[in-house]
């Protein structure tokens, strides 16, 4: 891959490592709701499955937390830095650390959601993921495994916000009716 095709991704989508693959959910909210799920710590449990604890209050550009993690039957830390913020549009993280071995199989691995509203409070949300396989035998193993269960990964994540923001929103219509 060139330098310039390199930088052109990374211009759409805001982020340094390759793009590796994307999973979207249509939810019966607004963005706006969805965005305060995205950028508020305290939610991301919430809503994220394999996450037990976070450092992160809101999000903002080139903050950085850790969060306690399960995966696979394993506990652990991962610190990630916000690296993309697009006030009530787009947000992402790429990983500085990990107790999994990511940062060993990756450069640049890191993720963002995208949110483009629909109308009639509905949103499509684009969960992507990025990242630079560290040598072919890892490019290999992505192709054949890691690519999969990222999407499964992304895909949990989407359920999750999917199920807290309608939960929310139908609260919210709720008392205004």
């Amino acid at each position: 891959m060139t330098t310039q095709m390199h930088r052109s991704r990374e211009r759409l989508y805001g982020m340094k490592g390759q793009f590796q693959g994307q999973d979207e959910v249509i939810i019966e909210a607004p963005h706006e709701l969805i965005w305060s799920i995205l950028i508020d710590g305290h939610q991301l449990s919430d809503w994220m499955p394999i996450v037990k604890q976070t450092t992160s209050e809101i999000e903002s550009i080139s903050q950085i937390r850790t969060c306690d993690v399960e995966m696979g039957g394993k506990s652990g830390e991962v610190r990630e830095q916000c690296t993309l913020f697009d006030d009530q549009r787009e947000i992402g993280w790429e990983m500085l650390s990990d107790d999994f071995g990511f940062s060993r199989m990756f450069n640049n691995y890191g993720f963002s959601f995208e949110l483009i509203p629909l109308g009639n409070n509905r949103t499509r949300v684009i969960n992507r993921g990025f990242y630079d396989p560290r040598n072919p035998f890892v490019s290999v193993l992505n192709t054949v495994m890691i690519k999969r269960r990222s999407s499964k990964i992304r895909q949990s994540a989407l359920r999750g916000i999917k199920a807290l923001a309608e939960k929310h929103g139908s609260k919210q219509h709720k008392s205004n009716t």
